[in-house]
């Protein structure tokens, strides 16, 4: 999935820094840990604005996925068009960046919507946690075709999702996670080898075992060894 992106900041260093680590496969060079879920072309930016002017021009004429924008620009607060954007019922997540400390600023954020609120000066690694929070939401509701408590939890990040890592590695994907997160959710008290959850829920015993050992890492599950007929151990996974 590819994802369009408008960036409204006055200052343009940010707005270059923004938009590069946007498009660059892993955030460049030397974040390949922080960026390594983030894949080459999934955020597009459609177009960078310095001041509310050009921005509300551009949001007139596309509407994005997601809207980064600075609070404080020459010619007005980007609070006001973000009243602007809701009143139109336009439906872009919105990503406020401020050096504002103000209390009153985030809570109106917060009613207005925000999706996220970065502090200046920003921190790359805080951005990402923010845009795969983003993504999460948007597969959520893509995959969903009825409300689940689950979907709920990935979507207000309650319940267990929120221990695990904010971006999922290469190899483990949103939806079959979920399907096995709702495997464990449903059998609270019964423990699975790779093969039976594997079988479960439809995905080949290696594929199962490596979902597994990401939930055993992010400390979602436990483990414990466990001994078949003919005495060969086997790891057996349960939700803590």
């Amino acid at each position: 999935m590819t994802y369009s992106v408008i960036i409204i900041e006055d200052e343009i260093e940010v707005a270059q820094l923004l938009a590069q680590y946007l498009l660059l496969p892993n955030g460049g060079a030397g974040n390949q840990v922080a960026r390594q879920g983030l894949r080459k072309g999934q955020y597009q930016v459609v177009g960078i604005a310095a001041n509310l002017a050009t921005a509300d021009a551009l949001l007139k004429a596309i509407e994005p996925d997601l809207i980064l924008l600075d609070i404080h620009l020459p010619d007005g607060n980007g609070l006001d068009l973000l009243t602007e954007l809701r009143a139109r019922a336009i439906k872009s997540d919105v990503m406020l960046l401020t050096a504002a400390k103000e209390v009153e600023t985030l809570e109106k954020a917060i009613q207005l919507g925000a999706c996220d609120f970065l502090v200046k000066p920003l921190m790359l690694n805080r951005l990402d946690q923010a845009l795969a929070r983003f993504e999460a939401r948007h597969q959520c509701l893509s995959d969903a075709n009825e409300v689940t408590q689950s979907m709920v939890d990935t979507l207000f990040g309650s319940s267990e999702q929120s221990k695990a890592p904010a971006r999922l590695p290469k190899g483990v994907d949103q939806l079959t996670l979920r399907k096995i997160l709702d495997a464990f959710n449903t059998n609270k008290k019964t423990s699975f080898t790779a093969q039976q959850m594997g079988d479960l829920v439809g995905v080949s015993r290696s594929t199962a075992r490596r979902y597994l050992e990401y939930l055993l890492e992010a400390e979602q599950v436990g483990a414990d060894q466990s001994y078949g007929s003919i005495g060969r151990p086997e790891r057996c996974y349960k939700m803590d």
